[in-house]
């Protein structure tokens, strides 16, 4: 091409580029450039409002011969051709095209369109029956987002679980999953499915089987005892998406905690920690799986113990968190103290590992008794952790405060933890203290009041508000509070001023 035929061409780009009309870019479906003609459909897709007038060019444009074109084209019918029949027709036609982004995009497109793509059911499951592969995909990518319209479809899309190619298992498990409850019929193919050797289609699978809900609870429990690993491992998964609804599943979950494969045991003890309450007869189960020699277990095992304590198993699952303060590594101490404080005051009999885990320094130094290290992570990581494991102090500073709110037994370890390195521990430990309302002693009152002078603005914040929770005790620190009020930072001084109000107006109430 000359220098002269390219400044003519790119002159038609620029002017056509130049045109804001309607008008102009559906005369630019018809431009002998190509690139000008998908240009055209593009700035077409950003008219919505008043693009449908261009809907028979753009059909016309998805047979264009240039795929670019037909792209845009099909990209711009979704736009604008909501509530047209006929733009509907068209991508049913284009979920045959031979370029496989124009199927997907005409498949997405109709996912989007509904209710006008309702009467275009039976074509787009016509298309399930087509000799291409790649159009049957499309037509199951299509029908996934029409349910319950696509139930029609259903035996289509069971079929098409055993076709040769994996992406379009795995459209077909993906639209049936759409169906829900309306799908039961297809559990037992969906149960085979588990099996299929593609971990795309596994998976979709398994998120197939958590939509349908409750009623896949049974066929999932069967899988849990099937010889093969990605079948228990992906139901134990799917069991824990379906959540309080498959209570039903928890005895066999607490079976497979001993399952010999750690991704079983794993996804078990997340399931029961998702299921609840409801799961309260796996408690046995997850106490013994505090020992599992893998850390991501007992870390499971511990968050759902938090969730599912009940009457029954609750001194069982106080002493179990109680003695997973002292696990070697410290995400498990982390993990027990959170549901200790998920238990609340339940757990007092936990007091006294939480005042230890509050105070407790230099752990990860401390090879002789392996408490609470922090394991696993890489140098920088260990800086910021500063290699004392405060982050487990803190998750046990904010426990106590829950577990121990109004025991005396805590307050030692409060009071104590107002002296530590990290700021985290310190704003916790004051906030807790304030909890204890009028009842906190005065040597406790004099320790918060000192926080109004820490390095730290969260802390100094924490510390006001603590005083005002306190109330009349604390009228001994007004002084300090009078200083807080000109504190540099502004949530710092609005605190004091309200913590002074607090204290004064329970000081008034006192006299009357």
């Amino acid at each position: 091409m000359t220098r002269l035929m390219i400044g003519a061409a790119l002159l038609l780009v620029t002017s056509y580029a130049g045109a804001d009309t309607l008008d102009t870019a559906i005369d630019g479906l018809r431009h002998p450039l190509w690139s000008a003609r998908r240009d055209a459909a593009e700035r077409i897709a950003e008219l919505p409002e008043t693009g449908s007038v261009a809907i028979p060019a753009l059909i016309e444009s998805l047979s264009d011969v240039e795929v670019q074109v037909r792209r845009a084209a099909v990209r711009a019918l979704a736009a604008v051709g909501r509530g047209s029949e006929a733009a509907v027709d068209a991508l049913v036609v284009a979920l045959g095209d031979d370029d496989w982004v124009v199927r997907r995009q005409a498949a997405l497109s109709l996912e989007g369109m509904r209710p006008t793509v309702v009467a275009a059911v039976p074509a787009i499951r016509s298309a399930l029956s087509s000799e291409s592969a790649e159009v049957r995909t499309a037509a199951a990518l299509a029908l996934s987002g029409l349910a319950p319209d696509s139930r029609q479809a259903l035996p289509e899309l069971v079929a098409a679980l055993n076709a040769p190619e994996w992406q379009l298992r795995a459209a077909a498990a993906h639209a049936i999953g759409a169906l829900g409850t309306d799908a039961v019929e297809a559990l037992p193919a969906l149960a085979n499915a588990l099996r299929d050797r593609d971990w795309g289609v596994a998976e979709q699978v398994v998120e197939s089987l958590s939509r349908i809900g409750k009623p896949a609870v049974p066929t999932l429990v069967t899988a849990l005892g099937d010889p093969a690993l990605p079948v228990r491992w992906g139901a134990a998964r799917a069991l824990g998406q379906i959540g309080p609804d498959a209570a039903e599943a928890a005895p066999a979950l607490a079976g497979v905690l001993t399952d010999a494969t750690l991704q079983v045991r794993w996804a078990a003890a997340r399931s029961l920690w998702a299921i609840g309450p409801t799961a309260a007869v796996a408690t046995p189960a997850l106490v013994n799986a505090m020992s599992d020699k893998d850390w991501v277990v007992r870390w499971a095992s511990a968050r759902a113990l938090g969730a599912i304590v009940g009457d029954a198993y609750r001194d069982e699952t106080v002493n179990a968190l109680a003695t997973a303060l002292a696990d070697p590594d410290s995400r498990i101490c982390e993990a027990a103290a959170f549901a200790l404080e998920q238990i609340g005051g339940a757990a007092a009999s936990a007091v006294p590992a939480l005042s230890v885990a509050a105070t407790r320094t230099g752990t990860n130094a401390d090879a002789e008794t392996k408490i609470c290290q922090v394991i696993d992570v890489g140098p920088a990581a260990q800086e910021v952790l500063m290699e004392t494991g405060w982050t487990v102090r803190w998750v046990s500073v904010r426990a106590l405060g829950v577990v121990g709110a109004g025991n005396p037994q805590a307050l030692p370890a409060l009071t104590e933890a107002l002296r530590d390195d990290e700021w985290q521990v310190r704003g916790v430990a004051t906030l807790a203290i304030g909890q204890y309302g009028d009842g906190v002693p005065a040597a406790a009152v004099d320790a918060v009041a000192q926080m109004l002078r820490d390095d730290n603005a969260a802390v100094r914040k924490a510390a006001a508000s603590a005083l005002g929770d306190i109330g009349a005790p604390a009228r001994v620190a007004i002084t300090l509070l009078r200083d807080a009020e000109n504190d540099q930072e502004p949530a710092v001084r609005a605190s004091a001023g309200e913590a002074i109000e607090r204290i004064l107006d329970r000081r008034e109430e006192e006299l009357q």
